[in-house]
């Protein structure tokens, strides 16, 4: 297990920007899991892109469908940056 070290910081983690809906979506997902604790947030994340990641290295279908989405989220970026 890892120890909390001093603040926000796990050993072993490292920050990742996610957009908000993406954020409010992990925690909607870990809201309906038995047995949280603080960090498990991370720990949904980590695993959900570590399997995109697997999948996107054996799979042309998920690779596709990787690159996909990310043009979807350039968009929804752009869109952002325009309404600010």
């Amino acid at each position: 297990m890892n120890n909390q070290t001093t603040g926000n910081h796990e050993y072993g983690y490292k920050a990742v920007l996610v957009r908000e809906e993406t954020k409010k979506a992990l925690r909607d997902l870990r809201s309906t899991l038995p047995d949280r604790d603080l960090f498990q947030e991370r720990r949904l994340a980590t695993a959900a892109l570590e399997l995109v990641i697997e999948d996107a290295g054996k799979s042309k279908e998920a690779l596709y469908r990787l690159l996909a989405r990310t043009r979807e989220v350039v968009v929804r970026d752009i869109h952002s940056k325009t309404e600010a």
